[in-house]
């Protein structure tokens, strides 16, 4: 096991050990948003780009999709299986992901067909992904297991990736990589670490990855993930277990408590997909100020937390933000009605 801190070097070379298949446009930008600390009179603010990873309308997933298709393809399989929600970002850029890569995509989402498709389900249809819809998550399991055996009846390796313990661990693996990448931007800009604050949408799979490259570094980087699905109290614990997993895979050693953790869950609002008026108001914000464009599920309540933290005065001049960006872009239009309410103001 490698004692903390470790290099730069060295947390480059493990997470470069790790079979992958190359996806994502990488680095992906940092850019400054000088308009919107100048209107706020607060921070530097930065977005990190990765909703410009590439494969239809990016998004991190393409980070995870690396190390996803990676065992995969090294499984011999032609065919990767699903299971995900009707409106997954996930599904899009996995099936994305198959698509360059000569395989078969097949989702299996929970929820009904809509009756006017839109968004990711678009594109999903577009990319040419074999869908069925599943209206739970034991209906799910069934149609996977029978799916399963027609295709390999067929001749077909099926491989279905929701299922492999890859899933959870490829989002923290590929965000650790993330933070690396942003760690050179930050010092090419000659920012003092103390000052760094990362904001990401999270709720388990990739604040772990920024927690081990921050802790593993020995950085001073104070992060905060912000929750997009209804509170699960174990949200912290969720996290830190999947940090010092994530650590122990790399051979890293770090061990991260609960309370170490900060997710922050006041920002859910309703419920999971319900835009807040805080979220409105931060996607409006952002538009508005330097074109940074938001989606009202996940990046409009993780930007409304800086926006509040602004606001009360938590940050000030002397901090840097940044906000890693994580797309889902594509959940815009299937909001359409509620955003409408911005551009009537």
């Amino acid at each position: 096991m490698h004692e903390i801190p470790v290099t730069n070097d060295l947390l480059g070379s493990l997470l470069g050990s790790i079979p992958r298949v190359s996806l994502a446009f990488k680095p992906t930008p940092l850019e400054e948003l000088t308009n919107l600390s100048k209107q706020l009179g607060g921070p530097r603010i930065f977005a990190k780009r990765d909703d410009l990873t590439g494969l239809a309308f990016g998004g991190n997933k393409v980070r995870n999709l690396e190390f996803r298709m990676g065992e995969a393809l090294a499984k011999k399989a032609d065919t990767v299986i699903m299971a995900l929600d009707v409106l997954s970002n996930s599904a899009r850029q996995t099936t994305a992901a198959a698509v360059k890569l000569g395989m078969k995509s097949i989702l299996v989402l929970k929820g009904a067909k809509p009756d006017h498709v839109t968004g990711n389900l678009l594109i999903d249809y577009l990319l040419g992904a074999e869908i069925h819809f599943a209206e739970t998550k034991e209906n799910q399991r069934t149609v996977i297991k029978q799916l399963m055996l027609d295709l390999t009846a067929k001749g077909y390796r099926p491989f279905t990736l929701s299922d492999s313990p890859m899933f959870m661990l490829s989002a923290a693996l590929a965000y650790a990589e993330a933070t690396l990448e942003l760690i050179g931007q930050l010092e090419s800009l000659s920012i003092n670490p103390e000052t760094v604050h990362i904001y990401l949408s999270s709720s388990g799979k990739g604040q772990p990855g920024v927690e081990v490259a921050t802790r593993s570094l020995g950085l001073p980087f104070k992060v905060t993930g912000v929750s997009a699905m209804p509170a699960s109290k174990q949200v912290r614990r969720i996290i830190a277990d999947s940090t010092n997993n994530t650590a122990r895979f790399l051979g890293i050693n770090l061990y991260v408590r609960p309370e170490e953790i900060k997710n922050r869950t006041e920002f859910i609002g309703e419920g999971y997909g319900i835009a807040t008026k805080e979220c409105l108001e931060a996607i409006s914000i952002a538009a508005r100020s330097d074109a940074l464009l938001l989606d009202p599920v996940y990046t409009g309540k993780a930007f409304a937390a800086i926006l509040a933290d602004i606001n009360d005065g938590s940050l000030s001049k002397k901090d840097t933000v940044v906000f890693i960006h994580t797309g889902g872009l594509p959940l815009l239009f299937n909001n359409a009605s509620t955003l409408k309410s911005i551009s009537d103001h």
